[in-house]
């Protein structure tokens, strides 16, 4: 009688999970599906928050981690007598899996090609640089992966080998994290490097100091 009545229990859980976990016309999720309880959780916990250079995506790439952790442990609860009910789950959260990438696919995207060629911020000491330009290019939205654009004309040419370093700041003038690179830079130089709006500090990153 127990076996029986834990089979039930079982079959109801997976079921409640199976829901109605299907795409709406919209892109989002069913109200009762297991994917929208786990993304209505996560915005609970990590509600979306603005930042100076990144807008809300720091948050929202939290956000989408913690939506599947949260229904990652939905399925491992998830209690099976047999190899049938096993292979039904696995196939239910491969479903919910896919269904979740593609609607935070969609978030991600649209609040990344807003910050895509944003101007960012840029100071230096004029003896050494005459005029710099840094501007944001995206290229890849789903992981928050972008270029920083550096158009930089130096003040007299220089035809050795230096070392550029680039400082990330907070609005304070506090240095985050600082990246550099060897070159010969002439009179004038472009170049791109990676930043990650997923990155610790990134929340806090206001503006670039840049030198040689």
């Amino acid at each position: 009688m127990k076996q029986n009545i834990f089979k039930s229990v079982a079959i109801t859980a997976v079921i409640a999970i199976a829901g109605t976990v299907l795409t709406s016309c919209g892109g989002g999720a069913s109200g009762n599906s297991a994917v929208q309880d786990a993304i209505n959780a996560a915005e609970q916990s990590i509600p979306l928050e603005d930042t100076p250079m990144f807008g809300t995506l720091p948050s929202l790439l939290k956000q989408k981690l913690e939506a599947g952790t949260i229904m990652g442990k939905q399925f491992r609860e998830l209690k099976t007598e047999d190899m049938d009910e096993a292979v039904k789950n696995k196939q239910l959260r491969d479903e919910a899996e896919k269904e979740m990438a593609e609607i935070y696919a969609k978030k991600l995207e649209e609040v990344a090609q807003a910050l895509d060629g944003k101007t960012i911020k840029v100071e230096y000491d004029a003896s050494q640089i005459s005029a710099a330009s840094t501007t944001l290019k995206l290229t890849q939205a789903s992981k928050g992966y972008f270029n920083i654009v550096f158009d930089v004309t130096l003040t007299k040419p220089v035809n050795k080998e230096i070392k550029f370093v680039w400082e990330f700041r907070d609005a304070e003038g506090n240095v985050l994290e600082t990246n550099s690179d060897y070159f010969v830079p002439g009179d004038k130089f472009n170049k791109e490097y990676m930043v990650i709006a997923g990155n610790e500090w990134a929340p806090k990153f206001d503006h670039l100091y840049i030198k040689f």
